[in-house]
């Protein structure tokens, strides 16, 4: 989540940085599923760059930076795709001053690092940047019109300095099974009740996003300001594993998937199988949200089905849909583990369980189709300032 919002003298984040710095933030979701995905498709997206523009150096505008979260996310992805020597100048930009503060400790020894206490609504800094970073909504902080004229604000300022740029926006997605309770609604309270330290958090105002709506914002603002968008991909992340799967506050009757998906990877616990299947009731959506969720509660299921039966288990649903190729092989690969690991402790608890993580996870991440139906849709954009 954002650190972005501070209304007045009200700093809303000023009671999370504990959470921010809490080890407990960091689970086994956190680090194999969701840190992963954003890596790789920023990374993806910085290979682009580099291959029609080549920069000597990147200079990042991290908007709702928080303590820093970015700049890591950069580091890493540009470690994933081989650029790990490339020089970054990073400037986060945050409306927390506590966050500010916290940042600016932790990262007082990095140079070319630096922090601003600002609202990215009134002011961005007009300085040459190659990447517009944002990671934990900080647009949902936003209205619709505050997001259209924050867009507007950096294609003008892409367009003044002549740069080719990367933008990447993130939101929460409409369509999320977190809180089918809020399907009809764009824009609706949301709480942080997540957090680490367990302090109360109020609701604040957030705005929810579907693609296709987000496209056409996106699009329109670049032609306001004359600036031409050469790439435009759409990622949904955390479809399954969502904080709020846990807090159930705005969906009771979801299963704790977050949770469950977590017991995976704990050796030293046994995972009731059960608990992991897609069994969430939807309501009307758009026809590609539907068609979504009915083709991947069911290759979903099916991953867990052959694990369950591989541990000689029986669930009743069926089993004969077929899955995409980077998720397709769990039942080879568990028996390749079993030749070689037959007299290894718990092979449920250390072998079938997290095989059975990596798979549902490949499962998210391939068959993810950018509509908002995620815990985060990302929008990734390659925007040409050049006349």
């Amino acid at each position: 989540m954002s650190n972005f919002m501070a209304i007045g003298n009200q700093d809303r984040y000023k009671s999370a940085v504990n959470h921010y710095l809490s080890p407990k933030r960091k689970d086994s979701v956190k680090s194999e599923w969701e840190e992963l995905f954003s890596c790789t498709v920023i990374g993806q997206a910085i290979q682009k760059l580099e291959q029609t523009y080549s920069p000597k150096s990147l200079r990042i505008m991290d908007f709702g930076c928080g303590i820093g979260g970015g700049l890591v996310l950069v580091q890493n992805a540009l470690d994933y795709v081989g650029l790990h020597g490339k020089d970054i100048y990073y400037f986060g930009l945050d409306n927390s001053l506590e966050m500010v503060k916290v940042a600016e400790k932790k990262w007082e020894d990095t140079p070319n690092v630096n922090f601003q206490v600002t609202d990215f609504r009134f002011n961005i800094p007009d300085q040459p940047t190659e990447i517009y970073l944002s990671c934990g909504v900080p647009y949902s902080h936003l209205t619709k019109e505050e997001t259209r004229h924050t867009l507007e604000n950096i294609f003008r300022v892409i367009k003044k300095n002549q740069t080719q740029s990367l933008v990447v926006i993130d939101v929460l997605g409409q369509y999320s099974i977190e809180w089918v309770s809020q399907w009809n609604h764009s824009r609706w309270p949301y709480r942080m009740s997540f957090l680490a330290e367990g302090q109360e958090q109020e609701s604040m105002m957030m705005t929810c996003y579907y693609s296709p709506e987000l496209k056409q914002m996106i699009h329109e603002a670049a032609e306001q300001e004359n600036c031409k968008i050469s790439d435009l991909e759409f990622f949904d992340r955390s479809i399954m594993v969502g904080r709020h799967t846990s807090t159930r506050e705005y969906n009771p009757v979801i299963p704790p998937y977050r949770e469950v998906i977590n017991s995976l990877y704990k050796s030293e616990d046994i995972t009731d199988f059960q608990e992991l299947l897609f069994r969430c009731e939807l309501p009307l959506a758009p026809s590609p949200v539907k068609e979504f969720f009915e083709k991947f509660s069911q290759m979903w299921n099916q991953l867990v089905l052959e694990a369950a039966e591989f541990c000689g288990e029986h669930l009743n649903i069926q089993d004969n849909i077929s899955l995409p190729e980077q998720a397709a092989e769990l039942k080879q690969e568990l028996s390749r583990l079993q030749e070689s690991n037959f007299d290894h402790g718990n092979f449920r608890a250390n072998f079938v369980e997290p095989t059975l993580a990596k798979y549902l996870c490949r499962l998210e991440s391939s068959a993810q189709p950018g509509l908002g139906v995620g815990h985060t849709l990302i929008a990734i954009l390659s925007v040409n300032g050049k006349d």
